[in-house]
């Protein structure tokens, strides 16, 4: 088993610091920005009816 010294637990804790940073940077909603292409197929797929998707059933007999 390896030792875990105190030191490298402080880079792990700097390590997930900085990525945890980036993640909340990435959920400031003022920083989002949709593409027309993404707008246009989330419009379209709410359009869409319900009967055009296959059940979870369909999805698990075909697949399993």
């Amino acid at each position: 088993m390896a030792t875990v010294t105190l030191e490298t637990i402080h880079k792990d804790i700097l390590s997930m610091k900085k990525e945890l940073h980036e993640i909340k940077s990435y959920m400031k909603e003022d920083e989002l920005e949709l593409t027309d292409e993404t707008k246009k197929q989330i419009t379209e797929s709410r359009n869409r009816d319900d009967s055009e998707f296959i059940s979870q059933e369909e999805i698990e007999r075909k697949f399993l």
